[in-house]
């Protein structure tokens, strides 16, 4: 158990929301003995994903410009005093690019005997494009939320048994109206975080997200704070989470998407997916994984992703040039 001492003060880290004072010794866990402590969190996982999530964990700690590795029991369950900051920066993926990071943590402390709790937040400001042809869709699930002639056909994406973030399952769209796109960002933020919140929830840990879609232009007239902004794309195809979000996407992706925002990489073989003769390949033991099968319903976010999340609240403020900084106004 790590000594309850105010390292972070005492090491001046400053955070985006202020000073937050931590309880928490400075010294960084070795990253075996992290990985030891979310293993004994997670009954039930073989010794391959053991493996692949060690080296996951590893690289993203060697990867992470915010650099701090308290254990995870501490993180989830021990005494950190309350506050909120704003994480932000960029996370290499696969070493070819940088992907934006930027989402807030709010730390609550106990109350009316409930233990502490942590607070995940994350807005996406969406350029809707013009009105008119045809909205695809992933299924026809709330199909009385949209107007005009919905079409429902075949097997919604998410329960294709396929590996496939669109597969030829079915045909699900609606006219391209604003009323239509707002209907669907509307239930992209009201479900897209219950995967979060119920994988959560499985392994006991108090931790609660909550993710936000809307029309960028409601967002500058009501001066909503934007985590990112990107434009709509009327189908489904797999482009990279910073280049636009797609109607097409299923709820699975969708989460998916939202965790590379929250700093979590990828747990599949770079290339896989783009073409027939190479499926998308997660690393071993990671087939259960939200980030190695995005599209499926009952892939999961466990400990560790949980934790890389939260942590970074405890880390000192990163220092260098935010390549991603313009994308966050």
């Amino acid at each position: 158990m790590l000594a309850h001492v105010a390292a972070f003060v005492a090491l001046g880290a400053t955070f985006a929301s202020g000073c937050v004072a931590s309880r928490f010794d400075a010294r960084y866990l070795p990253t075996d003995d992290v990985a030891l402590e979310l293993a004994s969190m997670t009954p039930g996982l073989g010794a391959e994903a053991r493996a692949t999530f060690r080296d996951v964990l590893s690289t993203t700690l060697a990867e992470d410009a915010y650099t701090c590795s308290p254990s995870p029991r501490e993180v989830f369950f021990g005494d950190v005093e309350e506050g909120e900051r704003t994480i932000r920066g960029a996370m290499p993926h696969y070493r070819l690019f940088f992907g934006p990071m930027h989402y807030h943590v709010r730390r609550l402390g106990p109350r009316g005997g409930a233990p502490g709790r942590w607070e995940v937040s994350a807005t996406f400001a969406v350029v809707l494009p013009r009105e008119g042809g045809t909205l695809g869709l992933a299924d026809c699930d709330g199909k009385d939320r949209y107007e005009g002639e919905v079409v429902c056909r075949g097997v919604p994406f998410s329960r294709s048994n396929t590996t496939e973030a669109c597969p030829s399952s079915g045909e699900f769209r609606a006219p391209a109206t604003r009323r239509n796109m707002e209907a669907l960002l509307a239930r992209w933020s009201e479900e897209a975080e219950r995967y979060w919140n119920r994988d959560a929830e499985r392994y006991g840990l108090p931790v609660r997200y909550d993710f936000t879609f809307l029309p960028h232009d409601q967002a500058a007239r009501e001066g909503v704070p934007v985590d990112l902004t990107l434009p709509l794309s009327t189908t489904c195809g797999r482009t990279p989470y910073f280049w636009s979000l797609r109607s097409g996407w299923s709820l699975p992706v969708i989460a998916h998407e939202v965790g590379h925002l929250l700093g979590l990489m990828d747990e599949y073989e770079a290339l896989s997916g783009i073409v027939p003769f190479y499926p998308k390949t997660p690393f071993p033991g990671a087939h259960t994984s939200r980030m190695g099968l995005s599209m499926k319903e009952d892939t999961i976010l466990y400990p560790m992703h949980h934790w890389i999340v939260v942590r970074r609240y405890l880390c000192p403020e990163p220092s260098g040039r935010d390549p991603w900084g313009h994308a966050f106004q």
